[in-house]
């Protein structure tokens, strides 16, 4: 069991520092007022910071987001 939270620990830690900059940005925009909004899968924006998901069977189709943090107009 100690083994298991161990590995649950790293793997949460190196996906958190490799992805420093898009929470760093996240965290800056929350305050801002900015709030997360479903908007289905939709193509990369190329302005924004994001976590893309990408589905792989046989090939691979294009990286594509369903969330995205938006601040208020």
């Amino acid at each position: 069991m100690e083994l298991i939270t161990a590995l649950v620990m790293s793997f949460g830690g190196l996906f958190v520092a490799d992805n420093k900059e898009f929470f760093g940005v996240t965290e800056e925009q929350i305050k801002q007022g900015a709030e997360w909004h479903y908007v289905g899968k939709s193509p990369l924006d190329p302005n924004a910071k994001s976590i893309p998901a990408q589905m792989c069977d046989g090939t691979c189709d294009e990286p594509y987001i369903l969330w995205k943090l938006k601040l208020p107009k």
